[in-house]
């Protein structure tokens, strides 16, 4: 097994053993070059110190003050100072024994480590009238420190790979459990259970940020999926009775030899192609919609609401019923499609004209709302039950007792509702005590406009 191929928690364990390691021998290298650089700086900065008031000394006094003075400092008891008076052959004439051949000291140049007796020493080698003068301290109990820290680093060392292995090995441990919880639940969505759902911890991390998002997302899908369920099941259904219609027209006609009876029917064929169409046209709109976003231009609500009226007041005045226009002053513009907003409010129309008692008045309106603008229609018709809003707005959702009526898919305030959340918004049903009021409530795009009232 290769490292490359090692399971997760045993990589996380060893990276993080590695990261504690590396950062650790940073740290403490850091250190120990301090402490070290330190300890030598005082060192040099005492051998330093000590050659020059010798050299002041034999300045002074010459070389027989100069052999007193060496000979009263090597005689204090300091086992780590060194002070040597050497003629120019590298004889000793005063101090400490000598700790290493002459020649090793009587190199000028200023402070520098040399190799003695029982160590190492820093000196200093000053010329002096006859011979050599020298100043060192050997580094004694600062080389025993040094080994001494020199071990406890290397201790430090293990003990930092060791806890880093540890907390790699619980942390690897930790995220290999949120990962296989979130893994389960995917595979379990993936084999059909879409009640599947990651199970969140409650530490408010990245993984429960991570399975909130998850969990709306499978959320989403089994909403689509559902919808999908009963999008298929009513198109069957409502596909079902106009396909049977047109299925006997074309029967009947091609049965019947009578041309008087072929051209009674045709119409009725053309009708219910047209109703087939419709519902197949409703759906792909809806689809579309729901798909994504599209270029939205400003529009004026007032000048829509007049147009619809326009196109449908011959329609209503046939159906005998009183049509009223209501659009409040300066309202203003909002962003949207024209073709679809027509589209929405010519669904709404149509619905108050197939259920709408005959003599009864019919209002299309656009009023300010905090924040947008109100479109809608108002009927005086049956209106549905505040229980059956949901439903009334769903694909093919048409209630029992309109299903089996001809004439309708149940797509009419569906296409109204795919309208108003495509343009931001939302439609709102409420009860007009009697009748139906269905309102698209749209989000405001700029200052109002400057607008008059319409009535009839």
């Amino acid at each position: 097994m290769t490292l490359r191929t090692a399971p997760t928690t045993v990589r996380v364990a060893l990276l993080a053993a590695l990261l504690a390691l590396a950062t650790s021998l940073t740290l403490l290298g850091f250190i120990y070059w301090r402490m070290h650089d330190d300890a030598l700086t005082t060192l040099r900065a005492q051998v330093a110190e000590e050659s020059r008031v010798l050299a002041e000394v034999s300045r002074a006094g010459g070389v027989q003050a100069l052999a007193a003075a060496v000979a009263g400092e090597a005689a204090v008891d300091d086992p780590a100072l060194i002070v040597l008076l050497l003629d120019r052959a590298g004889r000793r004439l005063a101090g400490s024994p000598l700790p290493a051949p002459a020649a090793r000291l009587t190199r000028a140049g200023g402070f520098r480590i040399v190799a003695v007796a029982g160590g190492e020493a820093g000196v200093i080698a000053r010329p002096v009238a006859g011979g050599w003068l020298i100043a060192g301290r050997r580094f004694g109990e600062r080389l025993a420190w040094q080994r001494t820290l020199e071990r406890s680093l290397g201790l430090a060392v293990l003990l930092a790979g060791v806890l880093g292995a540890g907390c790699g090995l619980i942390v690897a441990r930790y995220v290999g459990s949120r990962v296989a919880a979130i893994t389960a639940a995917v595979d379990r969505v993936g084999a059909g259970a879409m009640d599947g759902r990651v199970p969140l911890a409650g530490s408010r991390d990245a993984f429960d940020a991570l399975a909130l998002r998850i969990n709306r997302m499978l959320d989403r899908i089994g909403s689509l999926m559902a919808e999908l369920r009963l999008l298929t099941d009513g198109l069957a259904h409502d596909l079902r009775s106009p396909i049977g219609r047109l299925r006997t027209r074309v029967e009947r006609a091609l049965a019947s030899d009578d041309p008087a009876t072929r051209d009674q029917l045709l119409p009725g064929v053309l009708a219910e192609a047209d109703a087939l169409t419709r519902i197949l046209t409703n759906v792909l709109d809806i689809g579309r919609m729901e798909a994504g976003a599209r270029p939205m231009d400003p529009l004026d609500p007032a000048a829509l609401v007049a147009d619809v009226a326009e196109v449908y007041a011959p329609t209503l005045e046939d159906a005998g019923l009183a049509l009223a226009i209501e659009v409040d002053d300066a309202l203003p513009p909002v962003a949207g499609q024209r073709q679809l907003l027509a589209q929405a409010l010519s669904n709404l129309v149509d619905n108050a004209l197939t259920y709408a008692a005959e003599g009864r008045r019919l209002c299309l309106f656009a009023h300010k709302r905090e924040g947008g603008v109100a479109l809608g229609v108002a009927d005086a018709g049956p209106g549905i039950p505040p229980a059956l809003h949901g439903e009334a707005r769903r694909r093919f959702g048409r209630l029992d007792a309109a299903r089996s009526a001809p004439g309708g898919a149940g797509l009419g305030l569906a296409l109204v509702d795919a309208v108003a959340r495509h343009h931001g918004g939302r439609l709102e049903l409420s009860d007009a005590q009697p009748g139906l009021i269905a309102t698209l409530l749209l989000p405001a795009s700029g200052p109002p406009l400057d607008m008059g009232r319409f009535a009839s």
